[in-house]
């Protein structure tokens, strides 16, 4: 046969980051998305095939970046493993899903050999915040985010730029939710913990503009658990709220990155690989409690967790 005449297929790199493990839900939710029949809703497939590389960006267990000395350790530590990123897998396309690395996107001084497109999942929260508090004169947001995050102020600066006035945003910070709800595999502790934000977050709330509340998770990982954040709002007594989560519009804005409009008719299907790669070993009750949070999305996402590749070369200086 002339098969080897064929080109080999072509195939595209996309590295997803974070901070953690938060940004696997992006990953898990991209893969589910890949892995529906094209219809109506995504009629649009990558043209090529996708390998996703998943990058834990935390130097070790316990050195995360809201434990670091300040913004430039943080910038420092991003730019490390984000050069090293490039040089080992040599990626197409990155993808930081995580609130507090993207804030760090406009300061990263990265001389990238070939342009890769870097994106964040800030500006997809923003652009996804803003078309509906513009939609709805009468509506607040809350945002809910790690400290750095909401201290950084950027989430919120990007919308009083854009004409939203003060008043109808409300920010609160979550410390330590982000690794409890990776700690945490029957989530009691964790729903007691949401509720408690949520509860804070109620006692900011302006007498006015609270006919519809929109609520924003800022963090990748709050997104796991979106329907305890519903439960707590409803059980303070708020039917009427938007919950808004920028996982899931990354995931769908990912799709259509890669996708191109030639000829669907072809049966050929697409292969989609997806690789976990981290510079220390995941304690295993954090892989237990995301394995559980991950499975019913992308079995896919929550096996590539569990034969995580290791590389601490990531951290080469």
């Amino acid at each position: 046969s002339d098969q080897h005449h064929l080109p080999k297929n072509i195939f595209m790199k996309l590295v997803i980051t974070d901070s953690g493990l938060g940004g696997l839900s992006v990953c898990a939710k991209l893969l589910q998305l890949l892995s529906e029949p094209a219809g109506a809703k995504h009629p649009n497939y990558p043209a090529d095939d996708l390998q996703i590389t998943y990058i834990n960006a935390v130097p070790s267990n316990n050195r995360g970046y809201n434990s670091m000395s300040g913004r430039a350790e943080q910038l420092k530590t991003f730019e490390i493993i984000l050069r090293n990123t490039e040089k080992i897998f040599a990626p197409h396309h990155i993808f930081v899903a995580c609130g507090t690395l993207s804030v760090l996107l406009d300061d990263l001084d990265i001389p990238s050999e070939k342009t890769v497109k870097i994106e964040g999942i800030l500006q997809i929260g923003v652009k996804m915040l803003l078309s509906s508090l513009l939609n709805d004169a009468q509506s607040s947001a809350i945002i809910f985010g790690t400290p750095t995050t909401i201290n950084t102020e950027t989430f919120q600066n990007e919308l009083f730029k854009k004409g939203v006035q003060e008043i109808r945003i409300i920010s609160q910070g979550c410390p330590d939710l982000a690794s409890q709800i990776s700690n945490d595999p029957d989530s009691s502790f964790v729903e007691e913990r949401i509720r408690h934000w949520v509860q804070k977050a109620m006692q900011k709330l302006p007498e006015k503009y609270i006919d519809t509340l929109l609520i924003f998770l800022a963090c990748t990982h709050y997104g796991y658990r979106q329907d305890l954040f519903q439960k707590a709002f409803n059980e303070e007594g708020f039917s009427n709220i938007t919950l808004l989560n920028p996982n899931l519009a990354s995931a769908e804005n990912l799709v259509k990155t890669f996708s191109n409009n030639i000829n669907h008719s072809s049966t050929e299907s697409k292969a989609f690989s997806v690789e976990f790669v981290t510079p220390y070993a995941i304690p295993d009750q954090e892989i237990i409690t995301l394995t559980q949070l991950l499975s019913p999305v992308s079995p896919a996402t929550a096996d590539a967790l569990n034969n995580a590749r290791i590389c601490p070369e990531l951290l080469n200086p």
